[in-house]
């Protein structure tokens, strides 16, 4: 379960940066219509303005990020002990200056060809990385990023709703390993 979780992860982390490109490439919904004829004319069965299409992309990133937080119950549990932390440092701000890089590719990029063989990059970047699972939408969840540095010197991500600020109080129970490096709380 753990490599599918992997690739879903990678997957919805990315799939905002595919959207940006979608929609400055102009495929919309609208472009996706059904036209049908009716006595010799062709008439759109369905018309979305622009922001409806956009809407619709959201709406879509939102919901693969929300399975994944549903998903997590497969993965195997771990938990991390009163007194065996030593730091705390939020991963929000360090891990968002990368996330926007991916739109600035996602704008910059011509072509469909060159924009799957940049995705396809990134996404292997993404999924062999030890850390690197930051999705902004997991914000809207009320999730933040984490590293967490233990007694014996290994850095960790926790993906947590919880507040982290004194590091020999941090505790987890449910915690679930995404890779030995990454970890999500299942706890609501």
């Amino acid at each position: 379960m753990n490599v599918f979780y992997k690739l879903w992860l990678t997957f919805c982390s990315l799939l905002l940066t595919m959207t940006v490109y979608l929609v400055k490439e102009d495929v919309l919904l609208n472009s996706l219509s059904i036209y049908v004829e009716h006595e010799g004319v062709k008439q759109l069965l369905i018309f979305l303005p622009k922001y409806a299409s956009c809407v619709i992309y959201f709406i879509t990133v939102v919901c693969c990020t929300g399975l994944s937080m549903v998903l997590v119950r497969w993965l195997s549990e771990d938990q991390i002990a009163v007194g065996s932390i030593a730091t705390v440092e939020t991963a929000n701000d360090a891990f968002l200056p990368s996330y926007l890089g991916y739109f600035f590719v996602a704008l910059s990029v011509g072509d469909s060809g060159t924009f799957i063989y940049v995705f396809s990059m990134i996404f292997i970047f993404i999924f062999f990385s030890k850390i690197s699972y930051f999705n902004p939408v997991f914000l809207i969840f009320g999730y933040k990023f984490f590293h967490l540095t233990d007694n014996s010197g290994l850095k960790i991500v926790v993906i947590t709703k919880k507040e982290l600020k004194v590091p020999c109080e941090v505790e987890f129970y449910k915690l679930k390993r995404i890779n030995n490096y990454t970890f999500i709380t299942s706890e609501q």
